[in-house]
């Protein structure tokens, strides 16, 4: 099953969970929609789950999204929705999950396995945000669109001689909004996990501006709000300009704004939003998701559960449920340096 947001490469790691099970002379069911088939909610079966041979999963590598579709289900956080879906699997005659999703998908399956369901979770967030593994299946796909999509913004930047805040996924997490930063020689980033300030930014555009750039890249993480050290309600009740702005619920278009009134230079919002979760999937999160899924197979193979599948200096390790979020899931400190040396937006020494 597939839960929770989709990440491309989930179809590839379905593929490969079906084929090593048929190799191992396994049975494979797919349930749709998460734990929400699981619970068998649909009023016919066949709409909750169906039996998967080595034809069902062809033609399916390439393909984005995950075609036994996702969606969350709050209602499993209920220990009696979970017991409901224990003796559906029983019934069924089903031995093992195999669990495709993020943080949320593995609390579901840490909770079936305590209830005698050996389950094994694979990682499949565009978020990138599980703490046990280098990377989750989706990443770099998500990345690799993001950097596409700035490319083309940067073109009609440099046109209009401006400054874009572009807004990318990634939840509580930077590593998207970082790494993109990096790859497409971004001036600036904003990520929850590094304080800054509004101020700052807007410094460092003007100083930008004096040494000769028209236009410039901020790269803005959908979290990044919770770690902005600025007093915005005092900012906007100094500027004229901008006592308008309700500080409440600021979006990225009014932080743009903001940016534009303290720098003086024309400043535009743009969010990539969903479009970072779709299409074909990279060929690194193809094969990472094949050898995450059928590693998932072979664990449930040899009678083992309540594991985690994940990838630490390109080598496949698993771990317990229960330790997927232990240790801190920080920034990488080194590229957010880097990206500040690259851009040299500050003041000339």
């Amino acid at each position: 099953m597939t839960s929770g947001g989709d990440a491309p490469g989930m179809n590839a790691a379905i593929r490969a969970v079906v084929r090593t099970s048929i190799q191992n002379e396994m049975s494979v069911i797919g349930f749709k929609r998460g734990y929400n088939g699981v619970l068998m909610r649909s009023k016919d079966e066949h709409d909750d789950f169906e039996i998967l041979t080595s034809r069902s999963v062809s033609d399916k590598i390439h393909r984005g999204g995950t075609f036994l579709r996702t969606a969350r289900c709050l209602d499993f956080l209920d220990i009696e929705y979970q017991k409901k879906a224990v003796e559906n699997l029983r019934m069924l005659g089903v031995e093992g999950l195999v669990c495709i999703g993020g943080d949320g998908t593995y609390k579901g399956a840490a909770a079936l396995n305590a209830l005698g369901v050996p389950t094994i979770g694979v990682p499949g967030t565009i978020d990138n945000d599980l703490a046990y593994t280098d990377y989750t299946i989706g990443f770099d796909t998500a990345l690799n669109t993001a950097c596409e999509c700035i490319n083309r913004v940067r073109e009609t930047s440099d046109s209009h001689e401006r400054a874009s805040l572009i807004t990318v996924m990634g939840r509580n997490c930077g590593d998207i909004a970082l790494h993109t930063a990096f790859a497409c020689g971004a001036e600036m980033v904003m990520v929850p996990e590094i304080p800054w300030s509004i101020e700052e930014i807007a410094e460092r555009v003007k100083w930008g501006v004096l040494r000769g750039k028209t236009s410039m890249i901020i790269v803005f993480a959908e979290g990044a709000m919770q770690s902005q050290t600025s007093d915005v309600a005092k900012i906007c009740s100094e500027n004229e300009k901008l006592s308008h702005i309700s500080t409440e619920h600021l979006t990225s278009s009014q932080i743009a704004e903001i940016i534009e009134v303290l720098s003086g230079h024309e400043t535009r919002a743009t969010v990539l939003g969903y479009i970072q979760r779709g299409g074909s999937p990279s060929g690194r999160d193809r094969i990472l998701a094949s050898r995450l899924g059928a590693r998932a197979v072979e664990l449930l193979r040899d009678d083992q559960g309540g594991l985690a599948v994940g990838e630490r200096g390109n080598r496949i390790i698993e771990v317990p449920l229960s330790e997927v979020q232990k240790g801190e899931h920080a920034a990488d400190t080194e590229i957010a340096e880097l990206i500040n040396v690259m851009a040299v937006m500050t003041k000339y020494k």
